[in-house]
């Protein structure tokens, strides 16, 4: 039998021997991280896009959620007008705030319910049914305070889900009922891709098209909706494939673009459709188009204001 005092000592070894791994886990991560979260690039739907200027990394999600950074600059400035000097001190403040999931330090969003002090980092807080919302004052709520619905645990045990058929997940804050269709459930995952490959103009309810209460309250429960117009550039010599100008990565001025079957070097030669607005999909999750404004005006209801 172990005595009390070789049995601290094991302890002690344990909790010692845990930390060397951490620090040895974050040191083979030779890669840029998020300064707002201490996180690498990650996936881009549940985190946003990846920005990087100069020796500054930053998640897109984490620089319009973090509580206290202000956006004082145009759009064309630093990171979507947040200016890399506001982000420095933001980290700075963050770097104070201990996550409530992983207990470190760097968690630069607060839930936002009075009297909540708690502090996450923005995967931590996903990972345990923290939500954000992509409107308005731009709040985040810990699981405890975040937005919810009232989804009969007997649906979730007989439905599945509307858009991919699989069965729905047992957590509540994985699923998604329309406000529109009541019998309608979805995964959170499954309507977040939904989203962002259709953007804010035509994202609709996929059974029956309503384009104003879905809207509002898929943005309610924490779904990101972008706010940008898809146009497809054509191929100038087949006509039949298309793409993006982000998508291949082509200049603001460039006026045509050829395929890979068409062209051996696949480089953008120039040319757009004058019909080619009429194709709306894209299966993209990067963002660069999209504005972003904080608006402090706009309350818990987005309002039917979102689809103007």
């Amino acid at each position: 039998m172990k005595t009390i005092k070789e049995k601290k000592k094991e302890c002690q070894g344990l909790r010692k021997s845990a930390r060397t791994r951490s620090v040895i886990q974050r040191k083979l991560s030779s890669g840029p991280v998020c300064r707002l979260c201490l996180q690498e690039p990650g996936d881009p739907e549940k985190l946003g896009e990846f920005l990087q200027k100069d020796s500054l990394s930053v998640h897109y999600f984490c620089l319009i959620l973090s509580s206290k950074l202000p956006q004082r600059g145009q759009s064309n400035r630093g990171f979507h007008g947040f200016l890399p000097e506001d982000i420095k001190k933001e980290a700075a403040r963050a770097s104070r705030k201990i996550c409530f999931v992983c207990k470190k330090k760097g968690a630069a969003i607060k839930c936002q319910k009075d009297q909540c002090t708690r502090n996450f980092h923005l995967p931590c807080g996903q990972e345990r049914g923290c939500l954000s919302q992509f409107f308005g004052e731009y709040k985040s709520f810990c699981g405890k305070h975040c937005p919810t619905q009232d989804i009969q645990q007997g649906k979730v045990e007989e439905e599945s889900c509307i858009l991919c058929c699989e069965d729905l997940s047992q957590s509540s804050v994985e699923n998604i009922q329309s406000p529109c269709c009541s019998q309608a459930i979805y995964h959170r995952k499954c309507i977040q891709k939904y989203a962002h490959t259709s953007a804010k103009h035509f994202f609709k309810c996929p059974q029956c098209n309503n384009r104003e209460e879905f809207p509002q309250e898929m943005l309610r429960m924490g779904i990101h909706i972008p706010d940008r117009r898809w146009r497809l550039i054509l191929c100038a010599t087949c006509g039949s494939h298309g793409t993006h100008r982000d998508c291949s990565f082509l200049r603001s001025n460039s006026k045509k673009w050829e395929c890979e079957e068409c062209s051996s070097s696949a480089s953008p030669t120039d040319y757009i459709s004058e019909n080619s607005s009429d194709i709306p999909s894209c299966s993209s999750t990067l963002h660069p188009q999209e504005h972003f404004c904080r608006d402090t005006s706009l309350e818990e209801n987005p309002g039917p204001s979102w689809t103007s």
